[in-house]
């Protein structure tokens, strides 16, 4: 999450300096260093579910949130029963959507281009920015010592109806955003 927050900034400040200096390799090092980071927010999504699903009693979001005795499909849905867990979903729900939107408007040429790159930079970095910075929001803070057993998943998430609720939820929060980049490269850009 660090990783992603310092590729983020980068990515920020690459495309601010190339649209300032109309530098076209500035703005493609900021696009490919934001598309990037879908692989990092990607990663760190992965190794989370692997602390869940192997139960790892060492991470205090899976103490508060899993249990060894939740059958396999709570312990995956149990990524978004905290705080924590949905923030990086929501995370990385938004650099797969980024992801896509540069991938389609790589060979645009525009002078709106590279500030919906550098909102949607900044956006993913907010929620890095949060991940690493406060202690609410970190995901992998380590539970010492070793809990004996996890407090398991909320029983209302207990449910096939709330299972399927949140990601429903944070793919239309999140995919808001990609409309809010792109009217807000339009508003800046005239």
């Amino acid at each position: 999450l660090a990783a992603s927050l310092a590729t983020l900034l980068f990515s920020l400040s690459q495309s601010i300096y190339g649209i300032f200096k109309k530098d076209t390799r500035a703005i493609e090092l900021g696009r490919l260093s934001l598309m990037s980071n879908a692989g990092l927010i990607a990663l760190a999504f992965l190794v989370l579910l692997t602390q869940l699903l192997r139960s790892d009693l060492s991470n205090y979001y899976v103490v508060m949130h899993s249990s060894a005795h939740l059958p396999l499909f709570y312990k995956i849905t149990s990524i978004w029963g905290g705080s924590s867990g949905s923030l990086l979903f929501w995370n990385l729900l938004l650099n797969v959507f980024t992801f896509v939107v540069l991938w389609q408007t790589r060979k645009q040429v525009s002078d709106r281009v590279p500030v919906m790159n550098a909102v949607l930079a900044g956006l993913s970095a907010f929620f890095s920015f949060l991940a690493v910075f406060f202690a609410d929001a970190q995901p992998f803070r380590e539970f010492q010592p070793q809990a004996a057993a996890g407090r398991g998943l909320n029983p209302l998430l207990q449910h096939w109806a709330m299972i399927i609720h949140p990601p429903i939820l944070y793919v239309g929060y999140v995919s808001i955003g990609i409309p809010f980049a792109i009217a807000m490269s339009a508003l800046i850009t005239g």
